[in-house]
């Protein structure tokens, strides 16, 4: 009797240890936080294991004030301190992550390819880049920024469990180098909203003036897991080009007839040195792929 009592208490202890180590499984049904942590300790993930995702954001684009070195003879050659306006800007990313912290001492890598519009106009009226100081005439200048390029990236995830994502947060790094591309035309007297009950079509960058060069960016963000798949982040940028063909309506020649007779537009071009510091935020869907 006391020996079948003792083998249904040691039955009775096994089935017991059993489905407490279940529920401790990340992957049981059983676990009510899906993110929690092994006792088995930082998983390993395979090296086939990718992370691809995609991204939208939204912020604001902030440029320094840079000096324009004109290149058509026209003086005086340098005007001091342009004031490009800080104005809102939007895009999207395409990329994915390669899980190796069994590598690289709990970083992951990345890439992806990033695109992102922003609209850095110079107000009427500056000196010599907009406006004639002898006779006060003056355009605003319309600019639109374009960056397209690939960005290489490292991370660190925090918070790590074996289930997906593998890392609830996580701050990253990266640079890249890709196109930088300005367009840019002459406003009306003082600006083209004057002109939107004429011809709104003709209020925007003609995309016939525009310069194309090499950008260089610098980029770090915080980004957190919301859901499984979905996550938010915040980030900044630094971008970084040199333009030798960009345009302006120095002394205000173009006539305001324009937006009515479709007259010629009056452009000097000049040189200048781009930098501009984007604060992004936004949300990014992720994908957990095996293949």
């Amino acid at each position: 009797m006391k020996a079948r009592i003792s083998a249904m208490i040691c039955l009775l202890c096994a089935l017991g240890f059993a489905d407490l180590t279940r529920a401790e499984d990340p992957y049981s049904q059983r676990v009510a936080d899906p993110y929690a942590l092994s006792p088995d300790g930082i998983p390993n993930m395979s090296s086939g294991t990718l992370e691809p995702y995609m991204s939208f954001f939204a912020g604001v684009g902030i440029p320094f004030t840079r000096d324009a070195t004109f290149t058509d003879g026209t003086t005086p050659t340098i005007v001091k301190d342009v004031d490009y306006q800080s104005k809102f800007s939007l895009g999207g990313n395409l990329g994915v992550w390669f899980p190796t912290r069994n590598k690289l001492w709990g970083f992951d890598l990345g890439m992806e390819l990033a695109a992102f519009l922003w609209y850095p106009d110079v107000r009427c009226c500056q000196d010599n880049y907009n406006r004639d100081p002898a006779t006060g005439a003056g355009t605003s200048t319309e600019i639109s920024g374009l960056y397209i390029g690939p960005n290489f990236l490292i991370r660190y995830p925090i918070a790590i469990s074996e289930a997906y994502p593998n890392g609830r947060w996580f701050p990253y790094v990266g640079v890249g180098v890709g196109m930088h591309q300005m367009s840019m035309r002459p406003g009306g007297a003082h600006g083209v909203s004057t002109y939107f009950a004429v011809d709104d079509n003709r209020t925007n960058p003609v995309t016939a003036q525009r310069n194309t060069t090499v950008g260089f960016q610098g980029v770090g963000g915080i980004k957190a897991h919301l859901f499984k798949y979905v996550a938010g982040f915040i980030e900044v940028k630094y971008l970084r080009a040199h333009h030798d063909q960009l345009l302006t309506d120095r002394f205000g020649a173009s006539p305001v007839q324009q937006f009515v007779s479709g007259d010629f537009l009056v452009v000097n071009p000049y040189s200048s040195t781009i930098d501009t510091i984007f604060v992004h935020a936004g949300l990014s869907i992720h994908f957990d792929w095996k293949p």
